[in-house]
């Protein structure tokens, strides 16, 4: 499986003022590779996700390191055909209605005329907005922009979707579509590398994720192996054999192994062992907390 974003040693720093000749270091050798897969990007507010992901689409320069994409330099023009890119807070004008704006996003891809009748149906079903597109944006809640926005970004069937707080302004429902859409591009063989807040969201939709803290990245890993790593205990279901009532007792991952020996011994039957772990979100605190940040 070939990398599709490879982001290597990258450095960024931004001077603290015009008369001030000291920097602040943003990135401090951030390295990351994505694939054919859901890529979730976490960290706390000033952690460096928006700067990195301004770097990965040009729009900033690093001062140190290396940007990949389908193993080409980030910059190369035919990278950027391949790649479909929602930024946290786009402009959008509400005078306009939603076809205008897939119109102008069109035009923009170079998409013929002939082409888009049957390309918008298809990418407003995904997004459960047929039938409003005629409508102006100014009518659309929130929720319902942000899911147009999406839409737009799979207009010229990207490869790599860049996504910087996706699910922003999205109720439940509006997150649901957003992550069904997610999976079934993962399923069409692209790839997904986004960042958000919503770390429930990260947890249940992400293959792999990264965490960001103070510019560093403190690890990277499949969401189920790094859950599995930060096991804090296990239930034990058991009952005397023969019997029928269930007992059960929380112990740590000391005790797990004497304990169940000592059941044996002493003629209980093991239902159930269930560990118990702490949540992705759990994790970003622990990172953060250990770092001095906040949330």
């Amino acid at each position: 499986m070939g990398k599709v974003l490879e982001v290597s040693k990258l450095r960024k720093a931004y001077s603290l003022g015009f008369l001030v000749k000291r920097k602040k270091e943003i990135l401090k050798s951030v390295s990351f590779s994505v694939f054919n897969e859901i890529f979730g990007f976490i960290g706390p507010n000033g952690a460096g996700k928006t700067t990195t992901i301004k770097a990965i689409m040009g729009f900033i320069f690093p001062d140190h390191g290396e940007i990949r994409v389908f193993g080409k330099l980030n910059t190369d023009v035919s990278v950027k055909r391949k790649v479909g890119f929602l930024p946290e807070r786009p402009y959008v004008p509400l005078s306009i209605t939603g076809k205008e704006y897939l119109d102008f996003c069109a035009d923009v891809y170079g998409i013929p005329y002939y082409e888009r009748r049957k390309k918008y149906l298809k990418l407003l079903e995904l997004v459960e907005l047929v039938g409003v597109e005629e409508r102006k944006l100014s009518s659309y809640s929130k929720g319902m922009v942000q899911r147009l926005l999406f839409a737009a970004t799979l207009l010229n069937e990207p490869e790599l979707l860049i996504l910087d707080e996706p699910m922003s302004g999205l109720d439940p429902v509006g997150r649901s579509i957003i992550a069904s859409v997610i999976r079934k591009l993962k399923e069409e063989g692209k790839a997904v590398f986004y960042s958000s807040h919503i770390i429930q969201d990260v947890e249940r939709l992400s293959d792999r994720v990264a965490i960001i803290v103070g510019g560093e990245i403190k690890l990277v890993d499949s969401v189920s192996s790094l859950i599995s790593k930060f096991i804090t205990g296990y239930t034990v279901v058991y009952r005397k054999v023969g019997e029928s009532s269930l007992l059960s007792k929380e112990v740590n991952r000391q005790e797990l192994w004497p304990f169940l020996e000592k059941l044996r011994k002493e003629g209980y039957e093991i239902v159930e062992v269930e560990p118990k772990s702490l949540s992705l979100e759990d994790i970003l605190v622990s990172f953060i907390k250990g770092s001095g940040g906040t949330v």
